[in-house]
């Protein structure tokens, strides 16, 4: 099903470093630009610049006119709104704004979890493209939401600022849906070789091959379902008073999609894959990380490895083509992949835990929503390169011109997105790890300076939320 995320917070610069391994003494994490909303995935231009897509914070849907019911957060609406845009930071640090006011799509009143400008990409003749998320039934794209953008692979003119549509996969999964599952649309990230994108939807639960030329769409196959048996503890417990979101107006109950089950606590639950980072691997072949679905189970993400042709590898429950050979697990909420000069790959946890423990329906942050980036040898070997430290809900991952790593930090929130840089020698700038004797004040003092933030935040969005789902 779909992405929660996301593709997605409250660490500012004053958040404190905690020890971390001998190995990972010398990193540096610095903040690039910040105050973004819901940022996510980038590239650079042959200048050395960056081009980043923000998916907004959505809108008040024309009063309320243009929502649609949240596929993740179940009875939270989401509301459109022209807040999406793709910003570029010049090598000096300078930032504007490329393309303003494109579509997007996020809950209310929070802003979370937007959908919208969800990538770009530059190939190698420097033309540019943009990928449109959606996050939602893309039945309800054109009518209600009034945004025909969404769910779309564009080329883009940067000089005009003109769009061409090159692949539409909101109207495919209306019309074929290639999972068998519920009809869901969520264009995530996508990486581009030769003259071929390879899209991953994860809200479809699958990989699009889309020609650049303006073929359209030339092939597309599932991912395949992973069964999981969870237990009470891995499930959240419905609030008090809570309306069963599976129950119809009437007060029976409603049939599930193809591909659901009910949960220990009543809740429904799928093994859906929900892809959501792609790179191109040394070989050639293609690397793509999972979220999973919800509850989100810890240590079941999966990378899995493709060949460009999407080679049918088995039939998912609904009978569907899936693609793909499983070529590592036992991480927890993908959200982006990538490899270094030398081969190694690199895989980024946006939540540590399952992220219903960290954050309520509707935005609220009440947990810890560090993340970790994970480096896997050549041999297979693992090592932890760094783990929160002010590493929160990111999204995607790629090594920049200068060697370093970026991401976007806080992707899936409104208005305290960050692009962060992780220098892994270290070096002058950044947050350092301090020495071990400071270690215990700094975390003493972090804990205190993230319980007040959310504690405002929750105070911010707690009653207007509240009033939201009530009114529903």
């Amino acid at each position: 099903m779909k992405l929660k995320n996301i593709t997605l917070t409250f660490v500012g610069l004053s958040v404190a470093i905690f020890a971390v391994p001998q190995a990972a003494r010398a990193a540096s994490l610095t903040v690039v630009a910040d105050g973004l909303d819901n940022p996510r995935n980038f590239d650079w231009d042959s200048q050395g610049n960056l081009y980043m897509a923000t998916s907004g914070k959505g809108g008040d849907g024309d009063g309320g006119q243009k929502c649609i019911p949240s596929p993740s957060a179940q009875y939270i609406p989401l509301c459109s709104g022209n807040t999406g845009s793709l910003i570029k930071i010049a090598t000096d640090g300078t930032k504007t704004t490329v393309l303003p006011n494109l579509p997007s799509l996020a809950l209310v009143p929070s802003g979370e979890q937007g959908a919208g400008p969800a990538d770009f990409k530059f190939d190698k003749q420097g033309n540019a493209y943009l990928l449109m998320g959606l996050a939602g039934n893309p039945a309800s794209r054109d009518t209600t939401l009034a945004t025909p953008d969404l769910g779309r692979l564009f080329k883009v003119d940067l000089g005009t600022g003109a769009l061409t549509s090159l692949a539409d996969f909101g109207a495919y999964e209306v019309a074929n849906n290639p999972d068998g599952t519920d009809i869901i649309s969520n264009p995530y990230s996508f990486a581009i070789k030769g003259d071929n994108a390879y899209v991953v939807d994860g809200g479809g639960n699958t990989i699009y091959q889309v020609g650049l030329d303006g073929s359209g769409i030339k092939n597309v196959k599932a991912f395949a379902e992973q069964p999981v048996q969870l237990t009470l503890d891995q499930l959240p417990v419905l609030p008090e008073g809570t309306v069963d979101p599976t129950l119809r107006p009437d007060g029976t109950k409603a049939e599930l999609p193809p591909g659901f089950s009910e949960a220990l606590n009543g809740l429904p639950q799928s093994n859906q894959s929900v892809p959501t980072g792609i790179a191109i691997a040394p070989d050639g072949s293609l690397t793509v990380s999972e979220y999973t679905y919800f509850p989100y189970p810890e240590g079941k993400a999966r990378v899995f490895s493709i060949d460009d042709n999407l080679t049918t590898t088995g039939l998912n429950v609904a009978g569907k083509p899936t693609t793909g050979t499983v070529m590592d697990t036992g991480f927890t909420q993908l959200t982006g992949v990538t490899y270094d000069n030398e081969g190694n790959m690199y895989v980024l946890q946006h939540i540590n835990s399952s992220e219903w423990k960290e954050i309520q329906q509707g935005g609220v942050v009440t947990g810890d929503i560090s993340g970790s980036i994970i480096k896997i040898a050549k041999d297979g070997t693992r090592s932890t390169i760094w783990s929160g430290n002010g590493l929160e809900a990111a999204s995607g991952l790629e090594f920049g011109p200068d060697g370093n790593l970026y991401t976007a930090n806080e992707a899936r929130l409104a208005g305290t997105g960050q692009l962060v840089r992780i220098n892994l020698q270290g070096g002058s700038e950044g947050r350092k790890v301090p020495e071990p004797a400071t270690v215990a004040g700094l975390v003493a003092f972090s804990a205190l300076a993230t319980r007040l933030r959310k504690r405002k935040r929750q105070e911010e969005l707690g009653e207007e939320l509240l009033a939201k789902v009530e009114t529903l």
